[in-house]
């Protein structure tokens, strides 16, 4: 039995239905419109700095020389080989120019069934469903993807940036089908061009099961039709009620 799983995480924190102390366990360092169009390509922060085992975080290399995945506390990068190639690795710590994380990222699971979803649908579904709450989201994906195109950006040594276009010379795009992994990405209405791009509430990266495959996605396709069984399982913590005191929230996807 095949399954996709979706993990959500709510990152606001509330200490009692009395005294409300909101404290978001997102963080994020740098700004994406800052690499894009002011060049501001050094790292601000060293990955091996998120090493506990509930970090989940994503971003770009500094100098714009790959892509970065945080899984468990885990550092994971992708650089381009060539036009159909590219190397996954883990290693100890990474910098990076702009990053979205979360540390703190204890899951709750509910299991959903679903059809047809892309990249876009999910972003529109989480955008409905929470619609009454302006805090950002980690969502995690597990499972097998019938299609996806990832991305890596591979800026050339030496070129300046002072556009998106020119932050993305060098970048290659990469097809995948029937390929088993996770989606880690991160959703909010309110930091457009910080880390999700001007048109868009969600950035995701995908890291394969295997860890051979590893970029930023740009399409993703699952179809339950194609699987045996196939499930979204979304974990969140809490969300606020209208007295400000915390609930668990049961979300259901449906075409």
């Amino acid at each position: 039995m095949l399954k996709n799983i979706i993990y959500i995480f709510s990152l606001l924190l509330l200490a009692s239905c009395t005294k409300s102390t909101n404290t978001s366990s997102i963080k994020v360092v740098g700004e994406m419109r800052d690499v894009m169009w002011k060049g501001d390509l050094k790292g601000k922060i060293a990955t091996d700095s998120l090493n506990n085992k509930k970090t989940y975080g994503i971003g770009p290399i500094e100098f714009l020389k790959g892509e970065i995945v945080v899984f468990e506390g885990q550092t994971f990068v992708s650089k381009v080989i060539d036009s159909v190639s590219h190397q996954t690795i883990k290693i100890p710590s990474v910098r990076a120019p702009f990053f979205v994380y979360s540390t703190n990222s204890d899951l709750k699971v509910v299991e959903l069934t679903f059809d047809n979803y892309s990249l876009k649908e999910i972003e529109e579904h989480i955008d409905s469903v929470y619609k009454n709450y302006d805090q950002p989201l980690l969502i995690r994906i597990d499972g097998v993807f019938n299609k996806m195109k990832l991305h890596s950006v591979n800026l050339p040594e030496g070129e300046q940036v002072s556009s998106p276009d020119e932050a993305h010379q060098g970048l290659t795009q990469y097809d995948f089908k029937n390929i088993s992994g996770s989606l880690i990405g991160f959703f909010s209405r309110n930091h457009k061009a910080v880390f999700t791009h001007h048109d868009s509430f969600f950035h995701a990266h995908f890291i394969s099961d295997d860890r051979q495959v590893l970029g930023h996605l740009d399409e993703l396709k699952f179809n339950a039709s194609k699987m045996l069984s196939a499930h979204l399982v979304i974990r969140s913590s809490s969300v606020l009620d209208s007295s400000g005191c915390a609930i668990e929230t049961i979300s259901t996807f449906s075409n």
